[in-house]
């Protein structure tokens, strides 16, 4: 049998009825998980760790590093690794730790529910029996296992907040399809890992994030601000006669802020090129965040930052696919 470690952050599958957190030692909760879902217990040989317990929203950087490290501190011991963790912020940790565990060369497995395990009627059984599942084959990628699809972290977003199919893979396949049986994609666990050296330290946040909508006035990045993410319209459109919007794009130019460019539409991406207006943008120094979702685009941001990065180092990781991110139309066949 596979070994399996499966870290309980928080979040509704451990929920008792009340609503409250499951206060359970690693041990109890353990016997907890194979008391509601014995099959676990057949599947694999489980150990239980909690680095933390708490709702996701209340997520820091410090959390999900901390997690990085343990499944590279733990990654001769296991051959797989679960992660449990609240539906809310669960995209974005998967987008962080698809960066970081991009070389572990086992799987990583993200999982969770829409209601708590203790419910009757709850999807988190057969989200946990479908994690560990995925968890034992091997395969190395790290991916939200959630409803009827696995997909890989760096291409996910959260799509409803009550549907059991509640992840979205919106501009790359799902790495498996779940049903009667378990059905990959052909290309899965096959990428080019180009994540550059020396990030993973630190996961620097302070980036000014901004979505805007017509009449929006626009002001300079705050002074403790190391970056702005711009989530657009369409193809990567703004409002560029404004002239608080070109005040604001040429403070950050000024002070060498790396401005992103990404697009409010899940589906597609930006190209600076296709209108008059992106082009007008990308002759200010914005960056063309393809088809990175906010997520992605968000922790390679940070952990570029987070290693002392600048505008240089900022450019180039948006140019290069670092951990089978989609970067452009027909993702799969660049991978």
């Amino acid at each position: 049998m596979r070994t399996i470690l499966l870290l309980h952050t928080g979040g509704t599958l451990g929920m008792m009825p009340s609503g409250e957190p499951a206060s359970l030692a690693p041990g109890r909760f353990l016997d907890h998980l194979l008391e509601q879902v014995p099959e676990l217990g057949q599947m694999a040989r489980l150990s239980v760790e909690v680095p933390f317990n708490q709702d996701s929203s209340c997520l820091e950087p410090g959390h999900i590093l901390l997690l990085a490290s343990r499944v590279r501190a733990a990654a001769q011991a296991f051959d797989g690794f679960v992660i449990i963790h609240g539906t809310d912020t669960m995209a974005f940790t998967a987008s962080c730790l698809g960066f970081l565990l991009a070389d572990l060369g086992k799987p990583v497995v993200l999982t969770g529910s829409q209601r708590p395990l203790a419910f009757v009627r709850s999807d988190a059984r057969s989200n946990l029996v479908n994690a560990v599942d995925l968890a034992c084959r091997g395969i190395p990628e790290v991916g939200i296992c959630f409803g009827t699809h696995w997909i890989r972290g760096v291409a996910a977003d959260k799509l409803s907040v009550h549907q059991f199919e509640a992840f979205q893979s919106p501009n790359l396949p799902p790495l498996a399809e779940i049903g009667a049986e378990i059905l990959l994609h052909p290309e899965v666990g096959q990428f080019v890992r180009q994540v550059p050296p020396g990030l993973g330290d630190r996961l620097d946040l302070a980036i000014h994030t901004q979505t805007p909508h017509p009449g929006m006035a626009w002001s300079p990045a705050p002074a403790q601000a190391r970056a702005m993410l711009i989530q657009a319209f369409g193809a990567g459109n703004l409002p560029m006669d404004r002239e608080d919007l070109r005040g604001a794009l040429e403070d950050a130019r000024r002070r060498r802020l790396p401005v992103v460019v990404i697009s409010q539409c899940p589906y597609g991406g930006v190209d600076l090129s296709a209108y008059e207006l992106g082009r007008r943008i990308e002759s200010m120094g914005a960056i063309s965040g393809g088809l990175h979702t906010r997520w992605a685009a968000l922790a390679k941001l940070g952990l570029v930052l987070g290693a002392g990065g600048g505008i240089d180092e900022v450019r180039e990781a948006f140019r290069v696919r670092w951990a089978g991110e989609p970067m452009q139309e027909g993702a799969w066949s660049q991978v």
